[in-house]
Order: structure tokens, then C-alpha cells, then sequence
């Protein structure tokens, strides 16, 4: 499984630094994913539709983020060792700039 840990990330939205933490696990071969928040104090749940492991360090997710909208949201995630980079769709924003270190 790819990225599986705690990673610190900066988002890259206008006007606004936001630096989430989020951690990928495995449950019984499956992927789990949780956001924390906590400079906005919340914690957001993730919906996971589907992840794709595009070999041999990218993560393709599809997921919905209920706190923010229904509808469907895509992000992309390259690992690379200590390191991740990507993009996030944020409803109103749209594709998004993110880049991680692990911390977990």
C-alpha cells in the first residue's frame, strides 16, 4: 500500500494558509483516510469512493468530504520517501496545489 502514515500538508488556497494533517491506514487491505483540522477545529470526515494505486507512488482518490459537499471530489497524491506532492478539488475553488511531509 502507498503513503500509509501521518502527513503534515500545505494547501495552497488564496488568501488562506491551511495545514492539515492527514493519515492514510490500512484496515483489513483497505485504505482509510482522516483529515484533522484542528486550526479550524474540525475534524472532517472522508467518504472514500475509490483509490487507485497508480505504481509506483501515486495515489488516485475519489471521495466526498460531507462537511463540505455531496458531490464527488478527486485528489491525486505522488510519495516520494519523507515526501508528497499533489492537487486537492475544493468545491468553489477547484484544483488545488498540496504538499506534504510525514510526521507519523
Amino acid at each position: 500500500m502507498i503513503g500509509i502514515g501521518k502527513w503534515s500538508l500545505d494547501v495552497a488556497i488564496p488568501f488562506l494558509k491551511v495545514s492539515p494533517v492527514l493519515t492514510i491506514g490500512n484496515e483489513n487491505n483497505e485504505y482509510t483516510f482522516t483529515i484533522d483540522v484542528s486550526g479550524f477545529g474540525a475534524s472532517p470526515a472522508v467518504n472514500l469512493i475509490s483509490v487507485e494505486e497508480v505504481m509506483p507512488n501515486k495515489l488516485k482518490v475519489t471521495h466526498t468530504i460531507p462537511m463540505i459537499t455531496n458531490g464527488a471530489l478527486e485528489a491525486e497524491l505522488v510519495f516520494d520517501g519523507m515526501y508528497c506532492k499533489g492537487t486537492l478539488e475544493i468545491p468553489m475553488l477547484g484544483k488545488v496545489t498540496v504538499k506534504g511531509v510525514k510526521v507519523g
